[in-house]
């Protein structure tokens, strides 16, 4: 009776220690599939970015706002928007922009104007996926207000709306 006694306490032992076991496997296993693939990229413009807007914050310490010389429009809104019409189709690739229209600024605070526009394109996914890419990356900083991308049969298209901002010394 005694070795009965000691083989349940031993398996049970035994058996906490395989389940264990199999749940750090099993969670391991998980987290290195959650990781994407290009990971370290990811992080590596993550900290590009946040370095450049600690140099941006530093820069205006002293109460006086300062923006990156590409990121608004110093020679006029109508330049300005010249300016992001003509990356924009530049970065269409096969597609074709079907509409584009600036709207009117209108004041974003003391010292920046915002200049919506909007444009909408008819092409395929990776010509689609390469313009948004290439939006992200472009100067004027440009910022999304909305995204539609629609399927057709053998293209998608793609509505954008979004703004940008120009100096209050630049008027339309």
């Amino acid at each position: 009776m005694n070795r009965e006694r000691a083989g349940g306490p031993g398996l049970a032992v035994v058996a906490a220690m395989i389940g264990g076991a199999a749940a750090i496997v099993t969670a391991t296993g998980l987290a290195a599939l959650a990781r994407p693939a290009d990971r370290a990229a990811r992080l590596a413009e993550l900290e590009r970015k946040l370095d450049r807007i600690e140099a941006l914050r530093r820069d205006g310490a002293d109460d006086e706002p300062t923006y990156p010389r590409g990121a608004i429009c110093r020679e006029g809104v109508a330049l300005g928007a010249g300016v992001v019409e003509q990356k924009l189709r530049a970065r269409l690739g096969q597609a074709k922009l079907a509409a584009i229209a600036f709207e009117p600024s209108s004041p974003a605070g003391d010292s920046l104007l915002a200049v919506n526009f909007r444009f909408e394109t008819v092409g395929s996914y990776e010509d689609a996926m390469t313009l948004l890419g290439g939006l992200d990356a472009a100067r004027p900083t440009l910022f999304v207000d909305s995204i539609d991308l629609v399927s057709k049969t053998s293209a998608v298209s793609l509505q954008f709306s979004g703004h940008f901002y120009c100096s209050t010394s630049a008027r339309l």
